[in-house]
């Protein structure tokens, strides 16, 4: 039998996990390893249109695929039945998968899936409609690209979102699932919003793995330190009304700009009560709204270094005499963005995972990309030129850089 303080842990993170799914705006479902639903977001509800039973806790997975075909979300369906069963067949298989595919409604949707340890697989929906925009944009401007660089480009493109959703399944299976609990803190980790715990004493009790996200002192772990010393005094200031207010039992909201960067960052704090309905502490759910907010924090799009040229706005390298330019990703170009920005001086890890409109999904995702960015660049990873590691610190990017535009 399990114990209090056992089982007052375990709601705390079911708490932790179902407000900071609820957040993001990914749809996001887990079923058993017989096809039952475990939990998922609302945003899953909603952007697939859902009735309430099927997104309750032992939904089958077979009645969902039946309502959207009735609903038409898979366009006109030949032998429904059929297509139900395929569906159901091709889910028990429990392997990972990647695939994009157009909506009825004309959007675009990628669907990234993986098998959990113990059984059963969680799957991520997320609306890619502006990504195929970008690209159809980019692949009419022929004035500027030849075709063949552009085809180069959206391949690249597509094979760096397969090879991240990889990455990303990967860490997840890593985790030791043996329970409801850990598939709820599993969850609760992979959320890309920063989820945290403050006792009365404003002192942290938790937080997930997204510190990043939000401003904070540098240390390893804020656990046990006060909001005050890991925000800093500005930021504390703006957040305190709203952190009373949850104190005091009423949950809210606050936006605020980090000064150093510019990143626009909404916090929702919640209050915390025990089973007697005391206030005794307050969870924060922190996410990054700055490119939602249609900010630009970096508008320059070209710039030189060595014998290299840049071109952010199409995607390209291009060195001193070459016949032509090396194609790059969006997420090697906002890499190199943040290098660039940042030369000659020491960058640490976490500046790189915190900077607008670059969000790795995890260490081995970043080392990846760096990876790739040092080999169009030329550089041998044992005496690179331009990238260099400082083991323990971050990367000094080396070079004299002027910005064209």
């Amino acid at each position: 039998m399990q114990s209090p303080e056992i089982l007052h842990r375990s709601r705390d993170t079911s708490v932790l996990l179902r407000s900071g799914l609820n957040m993001i705006q990914q749809a996001l479902s887990i079923y058993s390893e017989d096809l039952r639903l475990i939990v998922a977001n609302q945003r899953f509800r909603a952007m697939f249109g859902l009735p309430a039973h099927l997104c309750a806790p032992g939904a089958a997975f077979s009645e969902t695929i039946r309502y959207l075909v009735d609903s038409g979300e898979y366009g006109q369906v030949g032998d429904k039945e059929a297509f139900i069963t395929a569906r159901v067949k091709q889910a028990l298989t429990f392997e990972q998968h990647y695939v994009e595919r157009k909506r009825a409604n004309g959007r675009w949707l990628s669907v990234e899936g993986g098998p959990l340890r113990q059984g059963g697989w969680i799957a991520v929906y997320t609306d890619i409609t502006e990504i195929k925009q970008h690209e159809d944009m980019l692949r009419a401007r022929t004035d500027e690209l030849s075709g063949r660089l552009l085809d180069r480009s959206e391949e690249l493109a597509r094979a760096n979102r397969a090879l991240e959703a990889t990455i990303s399944r990967l860490h997840e299976t890593q985790q030791h699932l043996e329970a409801a609990e850990a598939r709820v803190r599993l969850a609760a980790e992979t959320t890309p919003a920063h989820i945290a715990r403050l006792d009365l004493q404003e002192r942290y009790t938790y937080t997930n793995r997204r510190l990043p996200l939000v401003p904070f002192n540098g240390a390893d772990n804020i656990v046990g330190h006060t909001a005050q010393s890991v925000l800093g005094q500005d930021i504390y200031a703006e957040i305190l009304p709203a952190l009373h207010s949850a104190f005091d039992g009423s949950a809210k909201v606050v936006e605020f700009t980090v000064p150093q960067d510019g990143r626009h960052i909404r916090a929702a704090f919640t209050p915390d009560t025990n089973s007697a309905g005391a206030v005794t502490g307050a969870y924060v759910l922190s996410v990054d709204t700055t490119l939602s907010q249609g900010s630009d924090p970096s508008p320059r799009r070209a710039a030189q270094f060595g014998v290299w040229t840049v071109q952010f706005d199409r995607l390209d390298l291009m060195a001193k005499g070459a016949d032509a330019a090396i194609p790059l990703s969006v997420s090697e170009a906002a890499l190199l963005r943040v290098f660039l920005s940042s030369a000659n001086r020491l960058i640490s890890r976490d500046e790189i995972f915190a900077a607008p409109g670059l969000h790795p999904t995890s260490a081995r995702a970043l080392d990846v990309r760096i990876s790739r960015l040092r080999s169009k660049l030329g550089d041998d990873p044992k005496a690179p030129k331009h990238i260099r590691t400082i083991y323990g610190a971050g990367y000094i990017f080396v070079g004299d850089v002027t910005w064209l535009a």
